[in-house]
C-alpha cells in the first residue's frame, strides 16, 4: 500500500474545501484545509506538501499574493501549485499564473476525473520523488558507515601492530631479565660453597663476602627495574618536591653512575654555572633521570669516552643535557627511543645490561614534573644527546629534612620477628644479634600474636604477606587490647603510596620495603 501524501487545500468558502477533499477522497491523501493565504503560509511553516490546490479569489490576500509569498520561501518554493478559478479566464490571469509557477490553471467548475488525474500524477511524482530521496539519504549514510568502518578497520590494525609491537618488547625485556635474574644466582651460590669451607679470616672468605654484595646489589637493580617499568604502565609514580641545590643533585647522580663510568674508563665532563642553581622538585627523581641519562651514555659509548653533563638556566626553566660520543641512534629508533622496551641495538644493549626502561622513565618524571624530554642524533655513529627541561618551580616545596648520620644502635632491644621464610627470620635475626639484640622468631601470625602477649617485646617486625593471620590483621587484633605496648614494624615486597597507608591504618608505626634497608631498621631502633 503507497504512504498517503499531505496536499494542502485554499479556499475562503468551507463548502468549496469540502467538496474538493470529497472529490480526492480515492487517490490516497491527507488534506490540510486552510481558508486564507495567511492561514497556507502558517501551515508551510509547519510541514511540507506534495501539492497546493489554490483558490485565486480570495479576501485580503489572493491566490497570486498568496503563491508569490510561497515562491519566496526556500522551504517550500519548489511545492506545485493548482490554481482554480470560477471567474476570470483571460490569458492574462492565465499567464500570471503559470508566471508565478503554477503546474496548472484549472476553472470551476471543475470535472472531477480531470483534477483527480491531476492530483494523483502530482502524489505520485511526489511518493517517486521522496523515495529517490530516502534511497539517496540511505546511500549517503551507508557510505559514511562504510567509510567509518573502513577507518575504524584501520584505526583497530594499527592499534593491534602497536599491541602486537609492545606485547613482543614485552616478552623480550621478561625474557632479558629472567635470564639476568638467574646470572648472580651461581657466584651468590659459589660464594655460599666458599663461605661453608673457607677458614674465618681467610683471603677467599672476604673475596666470597665481596662477591655476594657485588651480586645482591646487582640483583637490587633488577628488581628495581622491574618496578619502575610496573609503576610506568600502572602511573602509580609519585613525586614529592622540595628546594634542592642542582648541584649537589648532579654531584649525587655521578656518583651513582660511577661505578658504571669506572668499569668502562670513561670520563665525565660535568659543566654548571657560576652560583647557585635552585630547583623545586623531588630530588631523588630527578637524580634518576641523570643517573638513567648517564647510564645509557655510558653503555653507548665505546670505552674510554667523554660523556659531559650541562646544566643551565633558560628562562623559567632549567636545562640538562647529556652528551656522548657513542652509536648513537639510527633515525628510524630515534621518534620511539623514549618508549617503554624499545632498544636502539637489541643485541647490544642486552649484552650491556640496558633493559629499554630507564628513558621511558625518563620522560615520563620528566613530564610530572611538567617539564619534557627530547633526543638528539645525527645517526649511527654519530653519538647522541638527550635535554632535559624543567620548570624552576615545579611544585609547592616540602619542608625540608636535614639528614643525620645513621648508625647501628648501641642500646639492646627485645625484638621479635614474624615471617613465614625461615631464610629471612634466620639471616635477620643474625645479624640483629650480631648488634646485641635479643630476638625471638615466630612463622606465623598466630604464633606472632602468642608471643607478643607474651613476652612484650619492644619491636615486633611482622611480615604482611602471613599465611593464614595476615600482618594487617594482626596488627589490628594488637592495637585494640588495652595493655599494648609493642611497637609494630611491617615488612613487605610492596612499597607503593597505597601500600604504605593502608600499613599505617592497620597500626604499624613504621614500613619496610623487602630487601630491608638495615640503615632504616638501624633508625628504627634508636627511636
Amino acid at each position: 500500500m503507497e504512504a498517503p501524501v499531505d496536499i494542502l487545500l485554499v479556499d475562503d468558502n468551507p463548502n468549496n474545501l469540502l467538496a474538493l477533499e470529497a472529490l480526492l477522497s480515492d487517490i490516497g491523501a491527507r488534506f490540510v484545509k486552510a481558508r486564507s493565504g495567511v492561514d497556507a503560509l502558517k501551515c508551510l511553516l509547519e510541514q511540507d506538501f506534495a501539492l497546493i490546490i489554490l483558490d485565486i479569489q480570495m479576501p485580503d490576500m489572493d491566490g497570486f499574493e498568496t503563491a508569490a509569498m510561497i515562491r519566496g520561501r526556500e522551504r517550500s518554493r519548489r511545492i506545485p501549485i493548482i490554481f482554480l478559478t470560477a471567474f476570470n479566464r483571460s490569458d492574462t490571469q492565465v499567464h500570471r499564473g503559470y508566471a508565478l509557477g503554477a503546474v496548472d490553471f484549472l476553472f470551476k467548475p471543475i470535472v472531477p476525473e480531470i483534477l483527480r488525474s491531476k492530483v494523483a500524477v502530482f502524489a505520485d511524482l511526489y511518493r517517486k520523488t521522496e523515495e529517490v530521496r530516502r534511497q539517496a539519504e540511505q546511500l549517503r549514510i551507508a557510505e559514511r558507515q562504510a567509510h567509518e568502518r573502513r577507518l575504524a578497520v584501520a584505526e583497530l590494525e594499527a592499534r593491534a601492530q602497536v599491541l602486537a609491537e609492545a606485547d613482543r618488547r614485552k616478552d623480550e625485556f621478561m625474557a632479558v631479565m629472567a635470564h639476568e635474574l638467574r646470572n648472580p644466582l651461581t657466584p651468590i651460590a659459589t660464594a655460599l660453597e666458599t663461605l661453608r669451607r673457607a677458614q674465618p679470616g681467610t683471603l677467599q672468605l672476604e673475596r666470597a663476602r665481596q662477591a655476594m654484595e657485588r651480586q645482591v646489589q646487582h640483583l637490587v637493580r633488577l628488581v628495581d627495574g622491574l618496578l619502575d617499568a610496573s609503576r610506568y604502565t600502572a602511573g602509580t609514580i609519585e613525586l614529592h618536591h622540595q628546594a634542592l641545590d642542582v648541584a649537589a643533585v648532579v654531584q649525587q647522580a655521578a656518583q651513582m653512575s660511577q661505578p658504571l663510568f669506572s668499569a668502562r674508563r670513561h670520563r665525565l665532563d660535568v659543566q654548571l654555572p657560576d652560583g647557585r642553581l635552585d630547583l623545586v622538585a623531588d630530588p631523588d627523581r630527578v637524580a634518576q633521570m641523570l643517573v638513567n641519562l648517564l647510564n645509557n651514555a655510558a653503555r653507548c659509548t665505546d670505552p674510554g669516552g667523554t660523556i659531559t653533563v650541562a646544566v643551565a638556566r633558560d628562562g623559567d626553566e632549567l636545562e640538562f643535557r647529556v652528551r656522548d660520543p657513542g652509536r648513537g641512534i639510527r633515525p628510524e629508533v630515534l621518534p620511539r627511543i623514549f618508549e617503554l622496551f624499545v632498544h636502539n641495538d637489541r643485541a647490544r644493549d642486552r649484552a650491556e645490561g640496558g633493559f629499554a626502561v630507564g628513558l621511558a622513565m625518563v620522560k615520563r618524571l620528566a613530564e610530572l614534573h611538567g617539564g619534557s624530554v627530547a633526543a638528539h642524533s645525527r645517526g649511527e655513529g654519530q653519538g647522541a644527546e638527550f635535554v632535559v627541561r624543567l620548570p624552576v618551580s615545579a611544585g609547592a616545596p616540602a619542608p625540608a629534612v636535614a639528614p643525620r648520620e645513621v648508625a647501628a644502635p648501641d642500646l639492646s632491644r627485645h625484638i621479635l620477628i614474624v615471617d613465614d621464610n625461615p631464610d629471612i627470620r634466620a639471616t635477620l635475626a643474625d645479624q640483629l644479634e650480631l648488634l646485641g639484640h635479643r630476638v625471638e622468631v615466630a612463622e606465623s601470625g598466630h604464633e606472632g600474636l602468642e608471643r607478643i602477649r607474651a613476652a612484650h617485646p619492644e619491636l615486633a617486625l611482622i611480615d604482611i604477606s602471613l599465611p593464614g593471620l595476615d600482618g594487617y590483621r594482626v596488627a589490628q587484633i594488637l592495637q585494640s587490647e588495652p595493655d599494648m605496648r609493642t611497637r609494630l614494624v611491617a615488612m613487605t615486597g610492596y612499597g607503593q603510596p597505597e601500600d604504605r597507608r593502608r600499613s599505617l591504618e592497620a597500626g604499624f608505626m613504621a614500613h619496610l620495603v623487602k630487601p630491608i634497608d638495615l640503615d632504616d631498621l638501624f633508625r628504627l631502633l634508636a627511636t
